[in-house]
């Protein structure tokens, strides 16, 4: 086989087997609702690791709730915040779990429905300076 040859056939073979993998994979499945930046953390707290597990499962099934994430234990927690696993602090330290809400549901009033019957820490990455404070004052 002549040596232009040669490469002229590898590459053309290249080409045909990235065409086949590219007919072969399944392309990316769009998800429902606007896409948004993942400004809020809205997090729930729970005395003990059965009362997450139990929230956590009937969250999966909740409309407003696109999907529940991080579920720690009360141990994971501890040895997460201080790196021991000492008996005395895990007793202290709560079980956790991420809530990222629906498209369309606002995670501030999720988090104001979820406080009625958990305790929630709610943060906003995505929350500009000049937003009121706690207090309703403006910042700035």
């Amino acid at each position: 086989m002549p040596s232009t040859v040669r490469p002229l056939t590898v590459a053309a073979a290249l080409v045909l087997a990235a065409a086949a993998v590219a007919v072969v994979l399944p392309r990316h499945q769009p998800v429902p609702g606007t896409p948004t930046a993942y400004c809020t953390d809205l997090r729930l707290l729970f005395a003990t690791d059965e009362d997450m597990r139990a929230t956590a499962e009937r969250l999966r099934g909740d409309p407003r709730v696109r999907e529940v994430r991080d579920q720690r234990t009360k141990a994971d927690n501890h040895r997460l915040l201080t790196g021991a696993s000492d008996a005395a602090g895990t007793a202290l330290t709560p079980a956790s779990l991420r809530v990222v809400e629906a498209p369309g549901v606002d995670p501030a009033d999720l988090a104001g429905q979820l406080r009625d019957e958990h305790r929630v820490n709610l943060s906003d990455a995505c929350r500009d300076t000049g937003d009121t404070d706690e207090s309703g004052d403006a910042g700035g």
